[in-house]
């Protein structure tokens, strides 16, 4: 059995660093992350340089790609000058993602969720007219630390407004650890089923420490795509006390011990996390760096 994991350290691993990551620096991490078998990587988004500093140099990181035959090379936009960019910049697959929460739309992007539904459908539009595929996303789809409990119905009903655009991918996003595994694992069966073959993609923070059971419980549910960061690394500037995504090489280590297959080296990937801890000065939220680094720990 076979479960993808899309790295998301370049992008929503730096994107809350107060210490900026030079563009060459990404770059070579880039190149690591595609060595240890990685196949999607989100690797910066479109939005204004002065709210996420480190997404400054998106389209130079762009440009200095050393493409490789395979990867899938993503960026996300979140709103129409976004994809434009995305698009100028030479990218063929953009997450186009806006929010369940409408307190969170209007942090995030500056827009109602009325007014982002619109621009959505817009960015959608644009996008699959330059042949670009399109991740839909829905972020805070399990909960919102302004509003609260999001309803599965209106997670639903986005999800129906994302599928009748005809988007490419549908990725639905714990944004803020909320999520729980019993009504996590309902909600993703029913937007599998309604998605009638489309990929479903899950985004998880670990923010409540709960993000890898909720990791087994859509693995439950047929979920077989997910986001991770090296490390641990992630959060969002705009979601009070925002953490981590689960971990690349903790989420690679369960799957191969539940049976999965990712075709992804934990060594290699715990390499870049420890060479990302010297760079911050600091340890990463991942567990299983550490332990790959300890001589005379075996891991089974």
């Amino acid at each position: 059995m076979k479960v993808i994991l899309e790295e998301q350290g370049l992008r929503d691993g730096l994107q809350t660093l107060s210490q900026t990551i030079p563009t060459e620096k990404k770059l070579e991490y880039l190149d690591m992350l595609i060595d240890a078998g990685i196949k999607r990587i989100q690797i910066a988004s479109f939005v204004h340089p002065k709210l996420v500093p480190q997404m400054a140099d998106a389209e130079e990181v762009c440009k200095k790609i050393n493409r490789k035959p395979g990867v899938i090379y993503s960026g996300l936009v979140l709103n129409l000058k976004g994809v434009e960019r995305g698009i100028k910049a030479g990218l063929d697959h953009l997450a186009c993602s806006i929010s369940a929460s409408n307190t969170h739309s209007q942090k995030n992007a500056r827009l109602t969720l009325d007014k982002a539904k619109q621009a959505f459908k817009e960015m959608v539009a644009l996008a699959k007219l330059n042949n670009v595929t399109v991740r839909g996303g829905i972020q805070c789809a399990f909960g919102c630390r302004y509003e609260g409990k999001i309803k599965a119905s209106h997670v639903l009903d986005m999800v129906d407004h994302h599928l009748d655009l005809g988007i490419d991918e549908l990725a639905l996003a714990d944004s803020t650890g909320m999520g729980n595994p019993k009504e996590l694992g309902e909600l993703m069966q029913k937007v599998i089923e309604r998605a009638n073959g489309i990929p479903v993609i899950l985004h998880l923070h670990n923010t409540e420490n709960k993000g890898y059971v909720n990791l087994y419980a859509a693995l439950e549910a047929g979920v077989r795509i997910f986001d991770t960061a090296f490390g641990g690394l992630g959060g969002c500037p705009f979601i009070k006390s925002a953490t981590g995504n689960i971990a690349t090489e903790d989420t690679t280590h369960i799957l191969a011990q539940l049976g999965y297959e990712t075709g992804i080296d934990i060594h290699k990937i715990a390499r870049i996390s420890h060479a990302m801890e010297e760079t911050l000065g600091h340890k990463l939220p991942g567990q299983l760096y550490n332990l790959l680094d300890t001589k005379n720990i075996k891991i089974i």
